[in-house]
């Protein structure tokens, strides 16, 4: 498939269009079938006046031969949402369009499907590939400029669940198994300092809500810590804090 065919968010172009599966359940998001892996292989970054062009390509394990997939993405403040009926593997695991009847056709046999997409910081670029039938699923998530920081054995992390980070994911790892935790964020002047325990295998997540900052755009910030560790991190919100890398 040529380098022009397919783009993940902001602009997405279909070669074929086939009928496409029936919804998809976000609450199943990241479950893979027993058996199946899914891989998001990135190729270099174009770096462009108007921000870097993102190419992926994916490759997948375990997936019966024989069947129909559909490829899928789920952006941001979105629902899950079908891109490509027809998909197949060809033998090395690449995502193509076979051009065989009842699959999609791309521009010649077993053409491999190239995704270009723009990104912007913390944002996860999201997708999956699901039979028709929905028995067999695989998921893989991407975050290409993330936000996070790093101390000691201690990682945080922060993905943003809305466009403008008003509301964002923080995942912290390698913390004490169920060590008590200082959580302390901050949007714009409002501080906000909660207790929180990390969990047996030594990890914290909570999704973060802006409180109706004032002013509605700035900096914010999210802190935790155990005896041990202090991670913290610092973004831009609000309007302006959306544009692509």
């Amino acid at each position: 498939m040529t380098r022009d065919k397919l783009r993940l968010m902001p602009l997405l172009v279909l070669v074929s269009v086939l009928p496409v599966a029936a919804q998809l359940d976000a609450n199943n998001w990241g479950k893979n079938s027993p058996g199946v892996t899914l891989v998001a292989h990135e190729d270099p970054r174009q770096h462009t006046a108007k921000g870097t062009v993102l190419w992926y390509n994916l490759l997948g394990k375990g997936f019966p031969e024989g069947l129909v997939y559909t490829l899928w993405r789920w952006g941001l403040e979105k629902s899950p949402e079908p891109l490509i009926k027809g998909v197949s593997f060809d033998k090395r695991g690449l995502l193509v369009c076979s051009g065989k009847p009842g699959y999609c056709s791309g521009a010649g046999p077993d053409d491999p499907i190239n995704i270009k997409a723009t990104a912007i910081l913390g944002e996860m670029k999201r997708m999956a590939i699901v039979s028709d039938d929905g028995k067999i699923a695989a998921y893989v998530d991407a975050v290409p400029f993330p936000i996070e920081s790093s101390d000691k054995t201690c990682k945080l992390s922060v993905t943003r669940v809305s466009a403008l980070a008003d509301r964002v994911l923080a995942r912290a790892s390698g913390l004490q198994a169920n060590a008590p935790l200082n959580v302390t964020t901050r949007y714009g002047e409002q501080v906000a300092s909660s207790k929180a325990s990390a969990g047996p295998n030594g990890t914290w997540q909570e999704v973060v809500t802006a409180p109706g900052v004032k002013p509605p755009s700035g900096k914010a910030g999210i802190s935790v810590s155990d005896a041990v560790c202090t991670v913290a991190v610092t973004f831009d919100y609000g309007p302006g804090s959306n544009k692509p890398q």
